[in-house]
């Protein structure tokens, strides 16, 4: 019996491996991603829409804030924690990395922030139980 050994091109072997990395990042967010909302301290209701790969857009209610996407950022998914990178470009506040811990039971996602966040107004927008909306 006669065996083969087959072996894989060196290029081809990364783009395997690049798009079986980009197909797991895309998932890892997926249980969080949707339109969310809840209540800001008697503020009135935020909306957000919570993507995947980490992209969150973030309403604040009416009349105080303008109507349209108030907070717009993009973060990345490390397992369970939402880690938004220093980039003083795209905000700012944005000095440092900021992180939120996030968790999902049926139709309520629940967001807690990890140390601080130079961005004060993502916090408070962020921060707390949100329904599926």
């Amino acid at each position: 019996m006669i065996h083969r050994i087959t072996r894989i091109h060196p290029l081809r072997m990364v783009a395997l491996l690049a798009i079986a990395g980009s197909l797991a990042a895309c998932g890892e967010g997926s249980k969080y991603s949707g339109d969310w909302k809840r209540d800001l301290s008697g503020e009135g209701e935020v909306r957000m829409k919570m993507a995947s790969n980490g992209g969150v857009e973030l309403m604040l209610p009416s009349p105080r804030w303008p109507d349209s996407v108030d907070i717009k950022g993009n973060a990345a998914f490390a397992g369970d924690t939402l880690v938004f990178k220093a980039d003083t470009a795209a905000m700012p506040c944005q000095q440092t990395d900021a992180r939120y811990v996030m968790s999902r039971s049926d139709n309520e996602l629940h967001i807690a922030g990890v140390g601080m966040d130079g961005c004060g107004g993502r916090r408070a927008a962020l921060v707390g139980t949100w329904t599926k909306g």
